[in-house]
């Protein structure tokens, strides 16, 4: 069976829940009223006879003795006093069945008590439902919180499920995507292995010498997946030790701008705008991150890719800013972008467009920049650019400077 049928069913089953709970509770007030009228009418019918055999007592004093006995200490009454002869009058002798009990009881009063031939006394019930809700009200409020407490976990192990299900959906891309992209290097590896032991190329050392580049660039290609992954797990755990020092940001943006228009198949134009000299930060993760920006932008435009890399300074933050002329980016999707495996999502489909790799590159970005004390931002509009924004901390030494 699916989750979501057991999803559809604990939706059920919470609503037979507060139905049988909204009948428990209509039941329970229907008994308690009964008993509260049986109770008015009882105390009320030995105050009477109390009143016979001791008239030195008062009647409201008496009534409320025996209110209290029965634990009714919250009614509040009034005695008064009617005429016999009066239609609505009704005598003790009159009542025979529980509908006059309850009639009187909507009522607000009771039977009526001759003191004279002409009057009688009857107690006037002011708060009727103070005996009768009161009760109820903590049993009422105990229950209404325990069935939220109630609701909101069964709200919450939905959306945990509901997590673990996109969380596995996202491991099985990423397996996908993954093997997807590790099938080609270890294709090229194993052929060129097998080329190299066959002895073919013994005589031709220019091709030989080429074969082991093909081989060590796919190696290094798969190391580099690994150490991605592995340095992503740690910057997650905070156990990556970084070794900030001052860099000069132009010669760091030269080298990698001079090695993606060597091993780039489309025309790419670089045009760097250096405002802020250097930076604090750890030169090898810094250089990764930067290296995956461009990367994806080269990836993610078209056949001619123009890029524009500024280095600045803002407020207390020293930014590096990446710009190409690429497919632009959802506001949608701007919102999980930076999320591990997000790319790995969507990668079946990019399969087809000959766009590769498995969503780890922008969270390794966040990762050192975060581990940095910076932040990363992305502004975009889909089909005329993407503009990735890394912002590291100027050193305490220079702010104080």
């Amino acid at each position: 069976m699916t989750k979501s049928f057991y999803i559809i069913l604990t939706g059920i089953t919470t609503f037979i829940v507060l139905f049988l709970m909204g009948q428990w509770i209509g039941r329970s007030y229907s008994l308690t009223k009964e008993q509260l009228i049986r109770q008015i009418h009882e105390s009320f019918c030995h105050t009477t006879e109390q009143y016979e055999a001791d008239r030195t007592k008062a009647l409201p004093a008496l009534f409320r003795e025996e209110l209290d006995k029965r634990h009714l200490d919250k009614l509040i009454f009034r005695m008064d006093t009617v005429p016999l002869n009066a239609t609505n009058t009704v005598l003790r002798k009159d009542i025979r069945y529980f509908s006059d009990y309850e009639r009187l009881f909507n009522e607000q009063q009771t039977f009526t008590y001759p003191i004279s031939d002409t009057q009688g006394v009857q107690a006037h019930i002011l708060n009727p439902r103070a005996g009768s809700v009161g009760k109820l009200l903590y049993f009422f409020f105990g229950t209404t919180i325990a069935l939220a407490i109630l609701l909101l976990c069964i709200r919450k192990q939905i959306n945990i499920i509901k997590r673990q299900d996109e969380i596995a959906h996202m491991r099985e891309d990423f397996s996908y995507a993954m093997i997807h992209d590790m099938k080609t290097p270890l294709s090229s590896i194993l052929m060129g292995a097998r080329i190299l032991r066959s002895g073919k190329l013994d005589m031709k050392p220019e091709k030989k010498e080429k074969y082991f580049d093909i081989l060590e660039e796919e190696a290094q290609h798969l190391l580099a997946l690994t150490n991605k992954v592995l340095t992503i797990s740690k910057l997650e755990h905070g156990q990556l030790l970084l070794e900030k020092s001052h860099i000069p940001i132009r010669p760091m943006l030269e080298e990698l701008t001079q090695l993606f228009t060597a091993k780039t198949n489309k025309p790419v134009t670089f045009r760097l705008n250096i405002e802020a000299e250097d930076i604090f930060a750890d030169e090898e993760y810094l250089k990764e991150a930067v290296s995956n920006l461009i990367d994806n932008a080269i990836k993610y435009s078209g056949d001619s890719v123009d890029i524009q890399i500024t280095s600045c300074l803002y407020n207390q933050f020293t930014q590096i800013k990446v710009k190409d002329n690429g497919i632009g980016i959802s506001l949608s999707a701007q919102n999980h972008i930076f999320d591990k495996f997000e790319r790995a999502s969507i990668n079946r489909n990019n399969t087809a467009d000959g766009i590769t790799g498995f969503g780890l590159g922008l969270n390794y970005v966040m990762n050192v920049t975060r581990s940095h004390g910076g932040y990363v931002s992305v502004e975009s509009q889909e089909g005329k650019y993407s503009e990735f924004i890394l912002s590291l901390p100027i050193s305490t030494e220079e702010t104080t400077v």
